[in-house]
């Protein structure tokens, strides 16, 4: 008996092993449970991972058009849930459901984010096998907790159709629109290149993309940064000595708070999206979120993230302002000083980590509530200890602070992130509803 015990101990740490590896997922949850969608997203990250190029816009665009998906395909299983469509910007003509009663949904959520991610991640075909066999894995489960082969079929050539449809839509953002050569304005305290790699400037058309919800940033451009001076006793070298002295006298919280939300997708970190789509995993599982509310919150955070970001880029080249590497080298006579972490290729304001992760935030405060605690554990894997929260608007706010340590962000900047993300949210909170 003991050594029957110890055999299946054995098995158990095998298989857990496997799913921390990407090879298979652990047992199932019950049919109405999240964990359908936090697989999903542990899969996402991993194929992140896998992917060399990803930008912040790239990954955006495929956090949302996959949440959007999967919500638009669970949903018909509760009677509650209303479509997306037409709620929307441009998103029209959205299969229906079928009629039947009895299908199952959850292959539809299953078939439809599998879809989605083939589109996203098909440059490397161990993607496609990590995603082909995760699909197929949740197949099985559904035939064995109680749905016939038909019922499975239903959900999962609805949910392939809503992906297609999906696609479709997300053609038409504007993001692969070719747009004429970016002139870099010029001018005393305007953007210009940063270090360590001198980038040309990312992204400097993204604003003109579509929302996901129409004037969602109508009333998000912050105003005017602080007038330029370079006088020693003027308020904006004020504002840059602030970042320049953190930067020297940082405490092990401060650089690691600013290297745990780095978030450069380099095969290392996720992506802001990412990140927030990874603490939202977590989440789902510590709170056992059913499978539609986990859809519903999961589709309204990376829409308020998708949004966010697109007023953010509007504003950063609205204003142009340089970034602290620059002011520091320039007018305070410190060339050999250098941020924590990499500076962004982009102008300064507003800071975007503090605009999309209290964006984020908000979302989730919005479908699950403002006292859930949480301890992220997003990059235990890369050696960082998990950081711990008493709310999502805490994390928001911490993501964004940690641009200060980061030295990459004046402290205003990161303030008026924070008034664009929750402007952004509520902006979307009041204009689409999910029931």
């Amino acid at each position: 008996m003991k050594k029957s015990y110890l055999i299946v101990c054995l098995l158990f740490v095998l298989q857990a092993a496997a799913f921390a590896n990407g090879s298979i997922p652990m047992p199932a949850p019950e049919k109405s449970s999240g964990k359908l969608l936090a697989d999903w997203i542990a899969l996402h990250l991993k194929l992140v991972r896998n992917t060399k190029g990803l930008s912040q816009g790239a990954l955006n665009r495929h956090f949302v058009y996959s949440s959007v998906a999967f919500y638009q395909a669970v949903s018909p299983g509760d009677s509650r849930c209303v479509s997306l469509e037409n709620q929307l910007q441009d998103l029209a003509n959205l299969p229906t459901a079928p009629a039947e009663k009895d299908a199952c949904w959850a292959a539809g959520g299953n078939a439809s984010i599998a879809a989605m991610l083939r589109i996203f991640y098909s440059g490397n075909p161990a993607n496609i096998s990590r995603i082909d066999s995760l699909e197929n894995y949740y197949r099985e489960v559904f035939g064995k907790s109680g749905f016939t082969k038909e019922q499975i079929k239903t959900g999962s050539d609805f949910g392939a159709s809503v992906a297609a449809a999906i696609q479709e839509w997300a053609k038409n953002d504007g993001a692969s629109k070719t747009h004429p050569a970016y002139e870099i304005p010029k001018g005393e305290g305007l953007w210009e290149p940063t270090p360590p790699g001198f980038s040309a400037p990312a992204a400097p058309y993204a604003s003109k993309n579509r929302t996901c919800v129409k004037n969602s940033g109508s009333n998000t451009l912050p105003v005017a940064p602080a007038s330029f001076a370079s006088d020693p006793t003027s308020g904006f070298y004020k504002m840059v000595k602030e970042v320049y002295d953190a930067s020297g006298n940082l405490t092990e919280d401060q650089k690691s708070m600013a290297l745990f939300w780095d978030d450069f997708p380099d095969g290392r970190y996720y992506g802001a999206a990412g990140h927030w789509a990874s603490i939202f995993r977590q989440v789902v599982d510590s709170e056992k979120l059913s499978l539609t509310k986990a859809a519903e919150a999961y589709a309204l955070m990376h829409i308020c993230l998708m949004d966010a970001f697109n007023g953010c880029w509007k504003a950063k080249y609205t204003y142009n302002l340089l970034r602290p590497v620059t002011y520091i080298h320039k007018y305070m006579n410190h060339p050999e000083w250098q941020p924590l972490i990499i500076t962004p290729a982009h102008p300064e304001y507003p800071a975007a980590h503090a605009s999309v992760s209290m964006a984020a935030a908000m979302a989730l405060t919005y479908a699950l509530g403002n006292n859930i605690k949480f301890t992220d554990h997003s990059y235990d894997d890369l050696g960082f200890k998990p950081r711990s929260f008493a709310n999502f608007e805490e994390a928001g706010k911490e993501a964004g602070l940690s641009r200060l340590y980061g030295g990459i962000h004046y402290r205003p900047s990161i303030e008026a992130g924070y008034v664009l993300g929750k402007k952004t949210a509520a902006n979307v909170k009041n204009q689409i509803h999910f029931q």
